[in-house]
């Protein structure tokens, strides 16, 4: 066998596979592909080495041992050279080198192979080798060595991505799980607790309906956490379709969902101002400021919200946050705001999903939370995938 033929430049045809819309299987067999051409040999496989076996993942190899599925003892490979050493391996023909006493000439029958090592995150998965029963009569250059160590990274990097995605769809699974269980375990129960605390408050009065009240309140509070903790685990922080959505309107119908008390609000939104957004999650972002400048603020706060086509802001005029909390909103510290309350991780995650800026400014006169660069920023996931 000669590798003296005319051959393509691996690396185009690396490229060109690599801005082809395939699944990692099928990317994987193309890289095996490429391989084989540009070393003129037969066979191209990708293994897993785990355990002190050899088991094929992927190859064009279509019968026998070394099949797709097949599993040897790895002592028994050219492989096992790789795995051990951790370096690229290649001759043209086994019996003109070092290696021509060697057990796996005799267990594989190949006399021609090049492999190198495949890491899956830092560690090693296995090999991407290729291999002819029938010696070359060209030796293997250093050339192309170091294209099959470049394609065994590539082949690294597609089995990386192939697993995050995979631990990214179980993680998901399992908040669908967590969001079910929150919304029928708890939202139930809670229900009944609501329903009987509303028919005892028609029966009673004095100190004891002053209990209820109380209880009702503790309620109240439970369902709006769930609803939060729902947001949270089902719609993440990436925003995606928006529509032009009228901010005046729906600052009002957040103030209005929340138990204001005694709390008045102020709407100074230029006329016909309207804001790019996901129309419920701007909403939940105005009812959590909202709840917690009553919570903050106290029953008789004063809150005015504040808009034009740039930006809006809503401010109170009570005591203002504790400095942590400030410098936990401003570095958008989740783990820090997860502590003060799931109200204030909301707003985040949501200014945070739409790209757009929060500013926090909190004294002894009040609290300014700003909300900038609505109608300029693009959603987060068209920002991740632009080149």
């Amino acid at each position: 066998m000669s590798s003296n033929t005319i051959r393509r430049d691996p690396f185009r045809s690396l490229l060109q596979l690599t801005a082809a819309d395939l699944t990692t299987e099928e990317r994987i067999r193309k890289a095996l592909d490429v391989g084989r051409e540009y070393l003129g040999v037969d066979n191209g496989v990708l293994s897993y080495t785990g355990g002190g076996r050899y088991e094929v993942v992927e190859t064009n190899i279509e019968s026998g041992p070394y099949a797709k599925g097949g599993s040897v003892d790895l002592e028994g490979t050219w492989c096992r050279h790789v795995v051990d050493g951790g370096r690229t391996l290649g001759f043209a023909d086994a019996r003109k080198t070092s290696y021509r006493g060697d057990d796996a000439l005799d267990t594989t029958g190949l006399h021609c192979y090049v492999g190198a090592a495949v890491e899956v995150d830092g560690e090693t998965y296995g090999t991407l080798c290729f291999s002819d029963e029938e010696p070359r009569s060209d030796p293997i250059s250093d050339r192309e060595r170091d294209f099959i160590s470049v394609l065994a990274e590539w082949v690294s990097s597609e089995l990386e991505r192939q697993k995050h995605y995979a631990e990214l769809r179980e993680q998901n699974e399992r908040l669908d799980e967590f969001a079910g269980i929150v919304a029928h375990d708890l939202r139930n129960p809670l229900a009944g607790a609501i329903g009987f605390t509303e028919l005892a408050q028609d029966h009673v009065s004095g100190q004891a309906a002053e209990f209820l009240d109380r209880v009702r309140g503790a309620l109240d509070r439970m369902e709006t956490m769930i609803a939060e903790c729902l947001m949270l685990a089902k719609e993440g922080t990436d925003v995606g379709e928006r529509t032009r959505v009228d901010l005046e309107g729906v600052v009002r119908d957040a103030w209005d969902s929340v138990r204001t008390r005694n709390a008045t609000l102020s709407v100074e939104v230029a006329a016909g101002t309207t804001v790019s957004a996901d129309e419920m999650r701007l909403r939940r972002l105005l009812e959590n400021l909202f709840r917690n400048c009553v919570e903050h603020g106290g029953p008789d706060v004063a809150v005015t919200v504040t808009g034009d086509d740039d930006g809006f802001t809503v401010s109170d005029d009570g005591p203002g946050l504790p400095a942590d909390v400030e410098r936990a909103l401003t570095a958008a510290d989740a783990e820090n705001i997860r502590s003060f309350g799931l109200g204030l991780l909301v707003v985040q995650r949501v200014v945070s999903g739409h790209g757009w800026d929060l500013a926090v400014d909190s004294d002894g006169g009040g609290t300014r939370f700003a909300v900038t660069n609505l109608n300029t920023a693009e959603p987060v996931h068209e920002g991740l995938t632009a080149g």
